[in-house]
């Protein structure tokens, strides 16, 4: 893969995320490659190597590690950083979980995250799936496990936001995630390891799809009055309105945001390029 520096980043920072270290330990796939998209899975491997990502794309990854490796280094408590493997299907699954509490059996995994993602993570799978498959690793090596927990540190909390009664109160947030009962995790990852042997198109779901709306705007205004999910609603909205002579309705594209801006296999995607064309997402 090729990493450019399209905006000039200082040569310690690029180094760092072009040189990267990582090593899955020579694994068919790893615990958070398993839960990704197939196809994009697949794409990504076929195409390693004709692939150009810029540096900046990296930058949240490079946050993260240097805090795995500073948190780590101090940690007394627990066993940290430890990659562990299985056999499954006859693929041999790696996965290296970020910190595991002997005394009460927890696994805790590390996210450098901002307050929307960690906010609307109840209703994702991906970091349940992530710590499960981390539990499934564990048992394989003669652990019990109790308790799954995600350590989020926000990188765009502040102090000063008082609109939110949700929001965050610091920038650090412990989330307990559900464990599933063992067999129903190994009985999981064995079908997932069959579907990446598999691939099919992505879901909607794993797309991050966004469907359109349609904003009521306001003359002489540059954001929306409201949002509707229909261009009847909107319409209706305007027509029961004091001051209608004065607004009208802006279409919003939907998107797949994943394809458009988080997938590096989206060049070499036929789902994706396909869509494209026809203009799928109006």
């Amino acid at each position: 893969m090729k990493i450019t520096n399209k905006y000039n980043l200082p040569s310690p920072i690029f180094n760092a995320i072009a040189n990267d270290d990582y090593d899955d330990g020579g694994a068919d796939i790893t615990a958070s490659s398993l839960w990704k998209p197939t196809q994009m899975v697949a794409l990504t491997r076929k195409h390693r190597d004709e692939m150009e990502v810029d540096a900046s794309d990296f930058l949240g990854t490079l946050l993260g590690k240097a805090l795995h490796e500073y948190v780590s280094r101090r940690d007394t408590e627990a066993v940290v950083e430890k990659r562990l493997f299985a056999h499954v299907e006859g693929k041999n699954l790696s996965g290296q979980f970020d910190r595991f509490v002997v005394a009460d059996a927890t696994i805790q995994d590390y996210k450098v995250t901002s307050v929307a993602r960690f906010q609307h993570q109840r209703n994702e799978s991906e970091w349940e799936n992530q710590l499960n498959t981390y539990a499934f690793l564990l048992r394989q090596h003669g652990q019990d496990i109790r308790a799954l927990q995600v350590v989020a540190v926000l990188r765009d909390w502040t102090e000063f936001n008082t609109r939110n009664l949700d929001y965050p109160s610091i920038m650090v947030q412990v989330q307990d995630i559900p464990l599933g009962p063992a067999d129903e995790a190994e009985r999981r990852i064995s079908q997932r390891i069959v579907e990446h042997d598999n691939p099919s198109p992505c879901t909607d779901e794993e797309r991050w799809h966004r469907p359109p709306k349609w904003a009521v705007m306001k003359n002489g205004r540059k954001s929306a009055i409201k949002l509707f999910d229909s261009e009847a609603d909107s319409t209706a909205f305007i027509a029961s309105a004091s001051d209608a002579r004065y607004l009208y309705v802006e279409k919003r594209p939907g998107t797949y945001l994943r394809c458009a801006k988080y997938c590096s296999a989206a060049p070499f995607c036929p789902q994706w390029q396909a869509e494209k064309t026809v203009d799928v997402l109006d």
